[in-house]
């Protein structure tokens, strides 16, 4: 035994030793034999006296694991949680910057990931023999989200003017230190887990019965954050226009340091909302604030898919379904692509699906209605709207309902008027009528305007509108279409404008081959909600919340046909309205393994049809984005 210990502990000190050598203090450099060996064998007689020493509490402390621990579990928290952090270290090796840098991010990372993690995966354990992940629908609808993101890597990395491997790599330099790191992390997790897993238990109630809610959600934070590097470059600023965004200032609006101007009157408190949150992150970022707001705005995308789990499992309190419609949203194409580009778009559609949890939840009081209106009226103002009209629908009292207004539209005044002594010369007001008549190039059909609404005094204008509104409305937020790539002579260089309706020839974006099938689904999915809806309605404990949600669509729909040219655009306001319903409408099938597995076709179909949609437009802006890295 004493042998085998001696002879033991000499070995591990000698590869330790070997190893440090050979990575860290240039062994190949030493010329002479005698350096070399001393550079080997003095640290290695140190490692094997320390580890001799201590191998009895070592002995002791493996067995203590060993009894107290799962290891096949902790083996696989520990895996995933490696995988995480050596990407996480290759998007944000500019931040991270030295090797000392990386050590303090990985070892913290890793141990509180592991940690963690092997509490979550013994909760997939259970769930794989008696509970959630015991249905194979549910591990079919699991397994599909991390196949798609590394679907999306593959392809993102295609272009390399957009997106490089190296992205998500952690550089050769660091791979040795990286590997010490995930040792001593994987040493550390199995130190705290026996002392805190009883608390990590007592405190996470709200985690153990919303897991697969929260999965979707940290997946879809991961497939925007792919596609947001992607999408999110400087090309935005000068050749490029995706579906008339303006990401490229809006990223500097949001989290340059210098900040910008908006020049627009109708998000008025954006400034106030939206930049302090991902400056918060962004001014970690240094001199790389864009990665902040990659971040935020893919974390935020990630909410939404969290909080429509949220609702659909509360109307139904089945988890199959609530999954299903999650991960509905996040495929769609407008989530897919909002859910990733610097703007605001993804931030109203977080506020107003909250605001729909809080009427959901039958919330009154004004303390919490007034500051959820002021989120939506904030980033876009028309969004209040949405919120006026989910509470009427919802019996909340014309008086209520009148006051409740009053008070936003006067909170928002003056939170406005703040915003504007804090940023000053950096937008208009809502309230003047001459900063808010810009809006009017949107709603005007004179020479030069932005825009081309509806006449009613012409048939024609009116048959074509209702084709540009219903197509964008009913379709193309949902289903991805074959994009229209209009491209221009512009100084400095060409530019590349990505759209579904170019006015100017009146050409709309079609459906092509494999897209029709997902387009037929989802308006079969849409006609079976609509009568359910209708069949039901009178005896339906979700009436109020369908109409309600049934109003804003009307809104939408009516303001665009006024208001707008690439309605694309504006999709995030409405398509998360269209899935509330549809699974309040078809709620009586919540529990139907067979419906079940139709909603998880028709997913998977969508989900084949917008992947295509996000790689077309990669594709599309692959060269206009290596023609400005080049210049």
């Amino acid at each position: 035994m004493k042998f085998s210990r001696i002879f033991f502990s000499m070995l591990i000190g000698l590869l330790t030793s070997l190893f440090l050598a050979v990575t860290f203090f240039h062994f190949s450099d030493f010329p002479s034999l005698i350096d070399r060996l001393f550079l080997v064998l003095v640290p290695a007689l140190a490692f094997s006296i320390l580890f001799h020493q201590t191998f009895p509490s070592i002995s002791a402390w493996t067995r203590s694991v060993q009894n107290r621990i799962a290891i096949l579990e902790y083996l696989f928290s520990f895996l995933v949680t490696l995988n995480l952090t050596y990407g996480a270290i290759g998007f944000l090796r500019e931040i991270l910057r030295t090797p000392f840098g990386m050590f303090l991010f990985a070892v913290t990372f890793m141990t509180i990931g592991t940690t963690l993690g092997y509490f979550l995966v013994q909760r997939a354990a259970e769930s794989v023999r008696t509970g959630f992940l015991s249905k194979p629908i549910n591990v079919i609808l699991a397994l599909s989200l991390p196949i798609f993101w590394v679907a999306l890597i593959i392809n993102a990395s295609q272009y390399q003017s957009m997106f490089t491997i190296e992205t998500i790599l952690v550089p050769p330099t660091w791979i040795p230190l990286f590997i010490l790191t995930a040792f001593a992390s994987a040493i550390l997790s199995l130190f705290l887990i026996p002392r805190y897993s009883s608390l990590i238990t007592h405190y996470s109630l709200f985690t153990i019965h919303h897991l697969p809610g929260i999965y979707a959600a940290i997946f879809f934070f991961l497939i925007e954050l792919i596609i947001s590097r992607s999408l999110n470059h400087p090309a935005l600023d000068k050749n490029t226009v995706l579906f008339e965004a303006d990401a490229g200032p809006w990223m500097t609006i949001l989290a340059s340091p210098d900040g910008a101007m908006i020049n627009r009157s109708v998000h008025p408190l954006s400034l106030i909302i939206i930049r302090p949150l991902i400056r918060l992150v962004s001014g970690m970022m240094g001199e790389h604030y864009a990665l902040g707001g990659m971040l935020v705005v893919s974390a935020v995308a990630g909410l939404c898919v969290f909080m429509t789990w949220l609702f659909v499992k509360r109307a139904t309190n089945s988890s199959t379904y609530a999954f299903i419609f999650a991960i509905l949203l996040g495929s769609t194409a407008t989530h897919l692509l909002f859910g990733s580009l610097a703007e605001n778009y993804i931030f109203g559609t977080a506020a107003l699906i909250f605001f729909f949890l809080l009427i959901q939840s039958n919330e009154t009081r004004f303390s919490v209605l007034v500051p959820a209106g002021l989120l939506l009226f904030g980033i876009t103002i028309t969004n209040i709207a949405q919120g006026v009209i989910g509470l009427f629908f919802n019996k909340f009292g014309f008086k209520r309902l009148v006051q409740y207004s009053v008070l936003v539209l006067s909170l928002g005044i003056l939170l406005t008027i703040s915003t504007s002594i804090l940023y000053p010369n950096t937008q208009t007001l809502f309230f003047v009528p001459e900063d808010i008549a810009f809006e009017f190039n949107f709603v005007s059909s004179s020479e030069g305007t932005l825009s081309d609404p509806i006449r009613l005094s012409e048939p024609q204008s009116i048959i074509r509108k209702l084709n540009v509104v219903s197509r964008s409305f009913l379709l193309y937020g949902a289903v991805g279409p074959q994009i229209l790539e209009v491209i221009s002579e512009k100084p400095p260089c060409p530019t590349i404008d990505l759209k579904t309706f170019d006015v100017r020839t009146g050409k709309l974006a079609s459906y092509k081959g494999f897209s029709n099938l997902p387009l037929v689904l989802w308006l079969a999915l849409l006609a079976g909600a609509f009568f359910m809806f209708v069949k039901n309605i009178r005896k339906s404990q979700h009436a109020s919340l369908m109409l309600g949600l049934l109003g804003v669509l009307g809104f939408n729909f009516l303001m665009h046909l006024f208001y707008g040219t690439e309605l694309f655009l504006y999709t995030p306001y409405w398509i998360y309205a269209f899935v509330l319903f549809i699974s309040l409408a078809l709620s009586d099938f919540a529990e139907r393994h067979w419906f079940q597995w139709v909603l998880t076709v028709i997913v998977f179909v969508l989900m084949v049809n917008n992947f295509g949609f996000i790689f077309n437009i990669l594709r599309a802006l692959a060269p206009f984005y290596a023609a400005v890295t080049q210049t």
